[in-house]
């Protein structure tokens, strides 16, 4: 049996999801992020993919790829390093295309309009779909992403809480990983400590929101304009991306939008997900997602079963069918619905080492290391596939909602009032006069502590009058 992937190429990981059997639903997913580092991303994935189209996913080889790209310039980037290794069996799945396979297979999705609000490590992408005429606009901006709320955390640490200023690039990597540790972590916890190197990054959430609190405000302004420029009435805000997790930023979207939120499980992976669900399509099928731009955008589980990619040696040798294109299928009822849990990391020099060992065996004794072959399962009663949020319209940007209070049964009842007591007259306490201050101490010999001794008075003598001479 052969496998299907579906890869996003981001700036700070390339992400590749795997189903595990594409004709059961609640079969789950098999996933892998593999770190950029300083690696160029489109250079990394190709490498990754080289790697795993050698080896095989799970002993079985791989038939084709669901590649998600973000614009055309990113598109051809990865149509070249896909060359360079050689690799063919692939399709092309632009970002909306991909969310909307997934969000409408798993219900996600409403049936007239809805707007993605996709904030990654690099940069926010806000894309306006009508799911009827099949349209859509897209907008792009780098001033809020994952990597600035690094730098703010980083910034704070460094002015304020006595971590020693790196040296060393190693210690300054280390430092720029801790911080964005901490910022992952405050998605769930109130305050972190994370150790390293330059000192103990301490952050609670209470000093994290203010720090980017205009930032996120900026990007709710900036769905307002791709919203206002698409001339369509969103049925919803669908957040995706790593940054969906940060609590202020689903605060500050439910208060200024005034839509409903949806925050699918595990929003860094449905665009991968959907990736390769477009890429099981039969390659002969229409395509899953025919969208037309309204404007061209600017260069610039829940109930799933999730582990691992397991990567041994290819058992037979992967099919040839299936050329390479900007092609899907039909929509189908989906294998899967989401993920639950995240696995470990692999760095781009673990990739690029298997690469040049040359090797199936080196390959899976560099990546087999890596990837965890356990399982981890969630059964599906136990979790939903999403997160709902009522929306609530507020006159302050920055007010919280007032909770909605359900409509009550009026009754009448009559209430004895007792009369009120007569005024009672305040007379003040007189106040004593304050006592007179003590007599101040006698006055002492400097250095000996001997008090000066009071001589009396000098008695007063009276001289007799003088004696008056009259002249003759």
């Amino acid at each position: 049996m052969s496998s299907i992937l579906g890869v996003t190429v981001g700036e700070s990981a390339v992400r590749v999801v795997r189903p595990v059997d594409r004709t059961t639903p609640t079969a789950g997913f098999q996933f892998q992020v593999v770190e950029t580092g300083k690696d160029d991303p489109a250079r990394l994935a190709a490498g990754t993919l080289g790697v795993l189209f050698q080896t095989g996913v799970a002993g079985d080889p791989i038939e084709r790829v669901g590649l998600v790209y973000r614009d055309h310039t990113q598109a051809e980037r990865l149509r070249a390093e896909l060359a360079t290794e050689h690799i063919d069996r692939y399709v092309l799945v632009s970002e909306p295309e991909a969310a909307v396979t997934y969000l409408q297979a798993t219900g996600e999705l409403g049936s007239n309009t809805a707007v993605f609000y996709d904030l990654g490590d690099a940069g926010l992408t806000v894309t306006v779909v009508d799911l009827v005429s099949r349209e859509v606009l897209a907008d792009r901006t780098d001033s809020i992403g994952g990597r600035i709320f690094d730098n703010v955390i980083r910034d704070h640490q460094l002015d304020t809480n006595g971590v020693w200023r790196p040296d060393d690039p190693a210690t300054d990597d280390e430092l720029s990983a801790q911080c964005r540790e901490a910022k992952e972590k405050l998605s769930q916890s109130e305050t972190v400590a994370v150790p390293g190197a330059a000192g103990v990054v301490l952050m609670s959430r209470e000093t994290f929101d203010p720090l980017i609190a205009q930032c996120v405000e900026s990007s709710a302004q900036f769905v307002h304009q791709v919203i206002s420029r698409a001339g369509r009435n969103p049925e919803a805000v669908v957040l995706l991306g790593g940054g969906a997790h940060i609590p202020l930023v689903q605060e500050v979207l439910r208060s200024w939008l005034g839509l409903p939120l949806v925050v699918p499980h595990e929003p860094e992976l449905v665009l991968a997900k959907g990736g390769a669900m477009a890429a099981a399509k039969p390659a002969t099928s229409q395509p899953v997602s025919a969208l037309t731009r309204i404007v061209p955008g600017r260069p610039s589980s829940t109930s799933a079963e999730t582990e691992q990619i397991p990567v041994v040696a290819a058992a037979a040798p992967a099919p040839t069918a299936a050329a390479s294109g900007p092609e899907s299928g039909d929509a189908k009822k989906p294998w899967w619905s989401s993920l639950a849990g995240r696995g470990p990391s692999v760095s781009g020099k673990q990739i690029s080492g298997a690469g040049i060992a040359g090797t199936a065996l080196a390959v899976v004794a560099v990546i087999g290391v890596a990837l965890s072959t356990g399982f981890t399962s969630s059964s599906t009663d136990e979790t939903s596939p999403t997160q709902s949020y009522t929306p609530t319209t507020t006159n302050a940007p920055r007010q919280n909602p007032a909770p909605a209070v359900a409509p009550t049964q009026v009754t009448t009842t009559t209430t004895t009032v007792e009369p009120e007591p007569a005024p009672t007259t305040y007379s003040p306490r007189p106040v004593p006069p304050a006592p007179e201050p003590p007599p101040a101490p006698a006055p002492t010999i400097p250095g000996l502590g001997v008090p000066v001794p009071t001589l009396p008075p000098l008695p007063t003598i009276e001289l007799p009058p003088l004696p008056q001479i009259r002249l003759p």
